[in-house]
């Protein structure tokens, strides 16, 4: 996890991603939601996820709202077919609130009712 700038958390998702990296996955985000501050997860490097780290995510997301913290995933061109095919299939990129930059995402974080 680091800090991209001031106030924003953000978790940087790189390489596969399943049943056996969740738990600490859901562990980072977590922590960051209980900063209070708006959290960003950086998939641009994420080359497959499976329907376990979804659920992760998807609940964070949940909990970000509950919480009222901004929240977006950057999901670009970068980012794996894996994981592309599977938020495609599943239609929860837009749930997500998935955004094609980290810069899009910090932005959209930061200020949810403008981006």
């Amino acid at each position: 996890m680091e800090q991209a700038e001031p106030g924003v958390e953000v978790i940087i998702v790189t390489g596969e991603h399943d049943i056996s990296t969740a738990p600490e996955l859901e562990r980072r985000l977590e922590a960051a939601l209980e900063s209070g501050h708006p959290v960003v997860i950086d998939l641009l490097g994420t080359t497959f996820i499976d329907s376990t780290v979804l659920r992760v995510l998807i609940c964070a997301r949940e909990e970000a709202g509950e919480r009222s913290v901004g929240f977006r995933c950057a999901l670009g061109e970068t980012t794996g077919h894996g994981v592309r095919r599977l938020l495609d299939l599943t239609g929860m990129a837009g749930r997500l609130q998935a955004v094609p930059t980290r810069a899009d995402a910090i932005a959209g974080a930061v200020a949810p009712g403008h981006a």
